[in-house]
């Protein structure tokens, strides 16, 4: 057991506190629990065991404050109580054992590996080795005292005098994260775009009325070797609970993040999946693009968008996947296709693939390649884009230089961006066939 830094508080005034609490979940498994309560304590030193905390929470990280009271200890308990975690700690002592032949078998337990259970028996000290296949109950004396049913923080107080106690306790723990899905529809010019915010809560405990706030941003964290929260969990399916009326956020920079706090209390069940709106509907102005990298091996379609006021936009976009419709002829949504986006800000470009054109078809080929020197190679690069459809397109033909390559010769104009990213801005006529050629010259 670790024994835990708690900072104290002296100055907090004694009043009657109404018990509340706070969560801030960031990205990757983190959020930090706090919680405002009363503690009845006695005059002097006493011993509390506090279980309203989650299975994942980081013991070393509590903080406790609490109105003149000391915390001269604390211990995290997790040795909950199981079958094997009590016959271990009921070795050397008496048990009773009734197998499913109705045997009863009295002695002292002198071993239980998961299989088997021995005794030594009484009267005739005997072992007595039992399968525990064939065991139908074994009878103890008591629990031992020290185990817990729940997660506990065993806390060793001293208060000055017997009172009601007003204390605030933070932690952090895992089983808590957040992420955003962007459900959007199509038109060919703009993009009606829904953010919803999913949070799954994987922590161990439930959580009711608690204010909420999500950070986004990736935030540095020192993780142990072999576990992130240092115990495992498991990742259970759970199903969706959907709010019909969404709370709104307030969303506001904080620190080097980005801070979204909800304007209403929320409740979360534990293996509960729970989605809120993050924004209102939103009109986005966008375009549609044909995108080849040069040796790939198909033409991508894109959706691209400045993140902009004047498209419509103009909020920061936490990381999160979107997903894009097309309405039918028939009048009906259908799925086209989605995306995965890093945290965005704002004036920033998002760039949605939604797959690959099926009627678009390109190649690329080294036609010829010569070497210049010992340090220098020349190479012809053959770009082939093929329109199958019966409307003219415009293909994008991207290809990146490395530090040390330039480009000497091309039959297409060419633009580069500051990363040395080359683009070939093309049409291709409907079913009608573009090629194209540029050399590239690597200095060594």
């Amino acid at each position: 057991m670790k024994h835990i830094l708690l900072v104290l508080a002296l100055s907090m005034v004694l009043l009657p506190l109404a018990a509340e609490e706070w969560i801030t979940i960031y990205n990757d498994d983190l959020s930090l629990v706090r919680s405002r309560f009363e503690l009845d304590l006695q005059a002097g030193r006493q011993e509390y065991n506090f279980d309203d905390i989650t299975s994942r929470i980081e013991p070393a990280s509590v903080i406790v404050t609490g109105g003149g009271i000391r915390v001269a200890e604390q211990n995290y308990e997790f040795d909950l109580a199981g079958k094997h975690q009590i016959m271990m700690k009921y070795l050397d002592r008496e048990v009773n054992v009734v197998t499913k032949d109705q045997s009863k078998l009295s002695g002292t337990l002198k071993f239980f590996d998961g299989g088997s259970i021995g005794i030594i028996e009484n009267g005739t000290g005997k072992l007595l080795v039992i399968a525990d296949g064939e065991t139908q109950w074994i009878q103890l004396a008591e629990l031992p005292a020290n185990f817990y049913t729940k997660p506990t923080l065993h806390w060793s107080l001293i208060a000055p005098k017997k009172a009601k106690y007003p204390v605030q306790m933070t932690y952090l723990s895992g089983g808590f994260s957040w992420d955003v899905t962007y459900n959007t529809v199509w038109d060919e010019k703009t993009l009606l775009l829904n953010s919803w915010v999913t949070i799954n809560n994987r922590s161990g405990r439930a959580f009711n009325d608690v204010n909420l706030k999500l950070i986004a941003g990736d935030v540095n964290k020192v993780y142990d070797s072999y576990s992130k929260s240092g115990m495992g969990y498991d990742r259970m399916s759970a199903g969706m609970a959907m709010e019909e009326a969404a709370p709104s956020f307030e969303e506001k920079v904080f620190h080097d993040f980005h801070m979204y706090t909800l304007d209403q209390k929320v409740s979360f069940a534990n293996n509960q999946t729970k989605q809120l709106e993050l924004y209102p509907p939103q009109n986005v102005s966008a375009r549609s693009e044909y995108e080849y990298q040069v040796y790939s091996s198909a033409v991508k379609s894109m959706i691209k968008f400045k993140n902009t006021a004047e498209n419509g936009a103009g909020k920061p976009m936490p990381k999160g996947t979107i997903k894009v419709y097309k309405q039918d002829t028939d009048g009906n949504l259908e799925f086209i296709g989605e995306d995965r986006i890093n945290h965005t800000s704002k004036n920033e470009e998002v760039a949605i693939n939604t797959g690959n054109a099926f009627d678009l078809v390109a190649s690329t080929r080294v036609k010829e390649q010569k070497q210049i020197s010992n340090r220098i190679t020349e190479r012809l690069i053959q770009v082939t884009l093929k329109n199958n459809s019966a409307t003219k397109k415009s293909i994008n033909v991207t290809h990146q230089l490395s530090t040390s390559t330039s480009i000497t010769a091309s039959d297409l104009k060419y633009t580069k961006d500051n990363n040395d990213k080359l683009t070939f801005a093309t049409e291709v006529a409907p079913d009608k066939e573009l090629i194209f050629t540029f050399r590239e010259r690597s200095e060594y």
